[in-house]
């Protein structure tokens, strides 16, 4: 993993000082991409409870749209981070190379970019496996199920990794619950501490300007 450099940003592209309000409204996209995924596994839950999920294609089109905002949540974030480290890359496709080019050729380094790329490469991380899923389902077929008939199982459905064949350990809707409950708690851990870096940055600055003979 590349070190931290503890670097002052290039003053081409600075650090930008954000209030409260516009700290809230750069999380909007993010926050609104997990409550549609929310949206569709509770109708997902819901269908579940009156009965077994078959495949059908309402349930395949709920699976797959849940994944799309579940990563689009994290796409959503990125664009938070280019913000924060002041990558000065459009919003459109980033991605977390992209951006960790962008700030490398700065000299600045995201721990958070760092985090998501190793959890995401681990090919034994919820994350990893998700993405998995999700890019499959999106390129390939819908995603790959096992449909239990007997024992403790008996109509339960669960997913198999589409590059191993190897079945999850539970039902598809508790994974997916499990998997929104992950991407809420990572994306709000790595958000505050991107703003506590884009603050520390902020009072550096301000104390060299401070500091910065008046010329008149």
């Amino acid at each position: 993993m590349e070190k931290k450099k503890k670097i002052r940003p290039s003053p081409d592209t600075p650090v930008p000082v954000l209030d409260q309000e516009a700290l809230n409204n750069r999380r909007v996209r993010a926050d609104a991409k997990l409550r549609y995924a929310e949206v569709h596994l509770e109708e997902l839950r819901e269908l579940e409870a009156k009965a077994p999920l078959g495949g059908s294609e309402f349930d395949r089109a709920h699976q797959e749209s849940f994944l799309f905002h579940l990563f689009g949540a994290k796409d959503a974030f990125l664009i938070e981070l280019n913000v924060y480290y002041g990558g000065g890359l459009p919003d459109t496709n980033l991605a977390i190379g992209k951006l960790q080019e962008a700030l490398k050729a700065q000299d600045r380094y995201s721990p958070e970019l760092a985090e998501l790329y190793t959890l995401e490469d681990d090919e034994e991380s919820w994350l990893s496996h998700a993405k998995g899923i999700r890019d499959h389902s999106a390129h390939v077929s819908g995603a790959p199920r096992a449909f239990h008939h007997g024992g403790e199982h008996h109509q339960k459905v669960f997913l198999r990794n589409p590059d191993t064949g190897r079945q999850n350990e539970e039902h598809f809707v508790l994974e997916y619950g499990r998997w929104l409950s992950n991407m809420k708690a990572l994306l709000e851990r790595l958000r505050a501490s991107a703003i506590a870096t884009m603050r520390g940055q902020n009072a550096l600055d301000a104390a060299k300007s401070s500091d910065a003979p008046f010329a008149g």
